[in-house]
């Protein structure tokens, strides 16, 4: 299913991203997205959780909001 929104940027440059989109991509307040922009498009996701070392995207523990591999955990304890 393709959703189509037209919003107007305030003068804070913020956009509203609507509930049906939000809620279609499991997107709650306080989630982190991914913005990319090239020439002429802007994307917009949710952003994985990932390893704040090394950017792993498996075996993640949650530490205060943060996410750490068992890699980067494993080097962290010796």
């Amino acid at each position: 299913m393709i959703f189509t929104n037209f919003r107007e940027i305030d003068k804070a440059g913020r956009i509203v991203i609507s509930k049906d989109i939000r809620r279609h991509l499991n997107i709650q307040a306080g989630d982190i997205l991914q913005i990319n922009a090239d020439d002429e498009c802007i994307t917009i996701k949710k952003a994985e959780p990932k390893c704040v070392f090394c950017n792993a995207l498996e075996n993640l523990t949650e530490f205060e909001e943060k996410y750490i591999c068992s890699d980067c955990l494993a080097k962290l304890r010796s």
